[in-house]
């Protein structure tokens, strides 16, 4: 199915000086992608819209997350459609008078991988002929596909989930973690991709399997922390970033963990349309940037939709961050994005 852009967006107006990337993305729900929202259809996908509000703020790149094998095939479709898109929308405006006051489009990468809630669903009780070993092939192959245009920039949603083991139960989870941390890390053309890694209330488990094989190379991202310090410093130690959302920023005790992480080894992210910064978090009232929002039932074609998180509202996370370090919001921005860059092996 083929995503329809018919205009891609951009905005002109933008004086932002500040850079983002949005690390994790689930731009193939069908809040995007439908209009639908809990099985009711409310509005045609507005693309062209939240493009233009993400490059508002300075948003330069995002990375879709898959957590199926349907899910990666997809995302890597959808990418390059995306690149596509934009990229004739760029060369059409490069060839305009005053294109040079205008932003470069944003640029799209997406991740490869089984999100720990699903490896039952996945690998265990699947409704196709696949095997477990069929999936982590296709899973490979799928990878390998997108490294011929760095489509694909990242493995994941991997890791563990302990709080909704009704989904998958903790022996599975803890299997296909490793089945598929072997599959890709053991593929030379492979390996060099940062893993994009999934942590909730699993203690130290997701850490001593990372710690496992000292011969694995252990680099990426622990993506929507919300854990402790002493946890986050055993992964940083470990090589791993530490991925910052609207989730991270709930409670008081959140926002001292942030205060104390060394800004050099913080990623910044949405994991939208979830993990926006609500009025109960304890961060909310540090926000500065804000935007008119009607429920999806009252949608209006230029409005956000209230309780859509969006990559454009990546600048709130940064502004929490920076209220909680008193440092400045650029400050935030620039170091968060000068450590994607490096994670990822991006020119700045």
């Amino acid at each position: 199915m083929s995503l329809s852009l018919s205009n891609p967006a951009r905005s002109s107006s933008s004086s932002s000086t500040m850079k983002f990337v949005d690390i994790g993305a689930n731009l193939l729900d069908e809040r995007f992608t439908k209009g639908e929202y809990h099985g009711k259809y409310r509005h045609e996908p507005d693309w062209d819209a939240m493009i233009e509000r993400a490059q508002g703020v300075g948003v330069t790149k995002i990375i879709l997350t898959a957590g199926t094998l349907k899910e990666s095939q997809r995302a890597l479709e959808l990418v390059r459609e995306l690149r596509q898109k934009y990229i004739q929308q760029q060369e059409d405006d490069d060839d305009q008078e005053g294109s040079a006051s205008r932003p470069t489009t944003i640029q799209f990468g997406c991740t490869i991988g089984v999100h720990p809630t699903r490896c039952s669903q996945e690998f265990v009780q699947s409704k196709t002929l696949l095997s477990d070993e069929d999936v982590l092939i296709r899973l490979k192959e799928l990878a390998l596909d997108g490294q011929t245009d760095q489509s694909v920039v990242s493995i994941g949603e991997i890791g563990l989930d302990y709080d909704r083991l009704e989904f998958c139960d903790q022996e599975t989870q803890l299997y296909y973690l490793e089945r598929q941390l072997e599959i890709f890390s053991s593929n030379p053309q492979l390996d060099h991709l940062p893993l994009f890694l999934h942590n909730r209330n699993v203690g130290d488990d997701l850490l001593h399997i990372l710690q496992k094989d000292p011969n694995r190379r252990c680099h990426g991202v622990v993506h929507s922390f919300d854990d402790t310090l002493e946890l986050a410093e055993k992964f940083i130690n470990l090589g791993l970033y530490i991925g910052i959302n609207g989730c991270s920023l709930k409670t008081s005790e959140n926002l001292q963990v942030i205060k104390a992480l060394p800004l050099d080894k913080i990623l910044l992210e949405t994991d939208c349309p979830y993990c926006e910064i609500k009025g109960t978090h304890a961060g909310f009232k540090t926000i500065q940037t804000k935007w008119d929002k009607k429920v999806e039932k009252n949608f209006q074609f230029g409005k956000m939709v209230k309780g859509r998180n969006e990559p454009c509202q990546i600048i709130q996370v940064a502004e929490v961050i920076a209220h909680v370090k008193g440092i400045s919001v650029q400050d935030v921005a620039d170091a968060c994005y000068d450590n994607t860059c490096k994670l990822y092996g991006w020119e700045k």
